[in-house]
């Protein structure tokens, strides 16, 4: 498994679509659960956090493979990947990827 992370800064302003965009997912957790599937997905989430006064999102994910999420989730197969991509565009000013140092899944590999 691979596993990913950012921070992702939201713009000004953005509290409304940042809740419309977690209602709209968590009301149709059955077709956002197939597009993890068809990407390989175990888990994706999100945290919100405040830094400074600006409001982020801290996102997690663990794949599979990485890139081929990213490939896949351009395909936009589900009608909740647009809804997803357009929201993230809205309320995003900035990503920043952290540097993975260390994921222990619960049934590590050996």
């Amino acid at each position: 498994m691979e596993y990913a992370s950012a921070l992702v800064k939201l713009k000004p302003g953005s509290d409304d679509k940042l809740e419309e965009w977690r209602r709209t997912i968590a009301s149709r957790l059955e077709e956002a659960a197939a597009t993890l599937k068809d990407e390989d997905v175990s888990v994706e989430s999100y945290f919100t956090l405040e830094i400074n006064g600006e409001k982020h999102l801290l996102w997690y994910l663990r794949a599979k493979s990485i890139r081929r999420v990213f490939e896949l989730s351009r395909q936009l197969k589900h009608p909740i990947d647009k809804f997803h991509y357009e929201m993230m565009e809205a309320i995003t000013a900035s990503v920043t990827m952290a540097k993975p140092l260390i994921d222990i899944p619960r049934d590590a590999e050996t």
